[in-house]
C-alpha cells in the first residue's frame, strides 16, 4: 500500500492565494465562499466535496499542479456538468433515428459563469449522493473540528476501491497542549454491514467470520496503529491543519475550530487516537427500541469496537467532538 501523504505544491498554493485576492469574481473565490463545499487536502491536490461527491479536483499528484499557462489544474467528472434542471423546457429530446435534436449548451454547462455555475454543479452533484454520505456531510458541516473526509489510505489518484477508506477525521482536545485525531466510520441504520457477516476467507474457510463492520474497523485500526503509518498520518495531518488555516485566511466560508490552527502552529501536539468510532444514524425511535437497538448492543459488547459507537436518529443531531469526548470520559470512568 502506498505511503499516506497530504500536500499541495507551493506553486499551486500561491496561485490559489492570488486568485483569492483578485479584485474580480472567479471560480476559486466562489469555491471558498460556498458553505456547501468541504475542501480536503490530498496528495498534491484538493478535493471540493459536497455530500461525498468531488465537485472539483484542484491540483495534481504529479508536478506542481499547474497547467502550461500557470493556472491550477482543475478537473470535474462529466456527470456533474449536466444542468440540474431545464426550467420550462421539455426535458425529452427528439431523436430521428440518426441524430438527437439538442443544443449541448442547453443541457450541459460548457463555460463557467460567476454566481451561476457553481451552485448548479453543487445541485447536480448532490443528486448522486445517498443518505449515508449526506449524513456525513451534515455531521462535518456542523463540526468545525472535522479536518478530512473520504479518507483512503492510498496515494493513487482515484484512491482505489480496494483501499481502506474512512468517512471522516475529527480533532479532539487532549489536555492543554495536545490534540488527538479520531477516525470515524459512518453507517445508516439500514446498512446491512451492521449485522451481516464478512465474506469467507478463501484461504481459510474455517476461520471465524465477524460482523462486516467489525472486520472493517479492525482493518482500519490495524493500519493506524502501525508505527510507520502513524508517523505518516501525524506528519500529513499537521499539513492539513496548516492548509485549512491558510484557506480560512483566503476567505473559506467554513470556519475551522481554533484547535486546528494550534496544531498547525505546533502549539498543540498531534497524536492518533487508537480507536475508530462507529457513527450510526437515520433511524426512528421505534427502530432504536426494536431490532436496531438489539444489534447496537451486540456491537457495543464486541471488544474489537471498544464500545465506541455513537448512534443518533438524525445525523444533524451529532456534536461530534463533544460526543466523542463524553464517551471517552464515560469509558475511562468505567475502567
Amino acid at each position: 500500500m502506498s505511503k499516506f501523504v497530504r500536500w499541495l505544491s507551493s506553486e499551486c498554493a500561491s496561485t490559489l492565494q492570488a486568485l483569492s485576492r483578485s479584485a474580480t469574481d472567479n471560480w476559486w473565490k466562489e469555491v471558498l465562499a460556498s458553505p456547501e463545499l468541504f475542501l480536503a487536502l490530498r496528495g498534491g491536490y484538493l478535493n471540493a466535496y459536497v455530500k461525498g461527491q468531488s465537485v472539483f479536483k484542484i491540483g495534481s499528484e504529479r508536478g506542481n499542479g499547474l497547467d502550461q499557462n500557470g493556472a491550477p489544474r482543475v478537473s470535474i467528472h462529466y456527470k456533474y456538468l449536466v444542468q440540474p434542471d431545464l426550467g420550462k423546457q421539455d426535458p425529452y429530446i427528439r431523436f430521428d433515428g440518426l441524430q438527437f435534436s439538442v443544443k449541448p449548451t442547453e443541457v450541459v454547462q460548457t463555460a463557467y459563469q460567476p454566481n451561476i455555475t457553481l451552485s448548479r454543479l453543487i445541485k447536480t452533484a448532490s443528486r448522486f449522493s445517498g443518505p449515508e454520505k449526506t449524513g456525513v456531510h451534515e455531521i462535518a458541516k456542523k463540526e468545525g473540528k472535522v479536518i478530512d473526509l473520504e479518507i483512503a489510505f492510498s496515494q493513487s489518484s482515484d484512491e482505489g476501491s480496494s483501499a481502506p477508506r474512512m468517512d471522516l477525521a475529527v480533532l479532539i482536545p487532549n489536555g492543554p497542549s495536545h490534540a488527538s485525531l479520531v477516525f470515524c466510520e459512518a453507517k445508516c441504520a439500514d446498512n446491512p454491514e451492521l449485522s451481516r457477516l464478512e465474506k469467507k476467507d478463501k484461504k481459510d474457510e474455517s476461520a471465524i467470520r465477524r460482523i462486516s463492520v467489525v472486520a472493517q474497523i479492525e482493518k482500519y485500526k490495524k493500519y493506524i496503529s502501525d508505527g510507520g503509518n502513524k508517523e505518516d498520518l501525524i506528519t500529513s495531518y499537521v499539513k492539513v491543519c496548516a492548509m485549512l488555516t491558510d484557506l480560512h485566511s483566503q476567505g473559506l466560508a467554513r470556519t475551522p475550530d481554533p484547535l486546528i490552527a494550534r496544531v498547525a502552529k505546533g502549539e498543540a501536539t498531534l497524536s492518533i487516537h487508537p480507536h475508530v468510532y462507529l457513527l450510526v444514524y437515520d433511524f426512528t425511535a421505534e427502530q432504536r427500541d426494536g431490532a436496531l437497538g438489539e444489534q447496537l448492543e451486540l456491537l457495543r459488547a464486541d471488544d474489537k469496537l471498544g464500545n465506541r459507537i455513537i448512534a443518533k436518529g438524525d445525523a444533524a443531531q451529532f456534536d461530534l467532538a463533544q460526543d466523542i469526548q463524553r464517551l471517552e470520559k464515560a469509558i475511562s470512568c468505567k475502567y
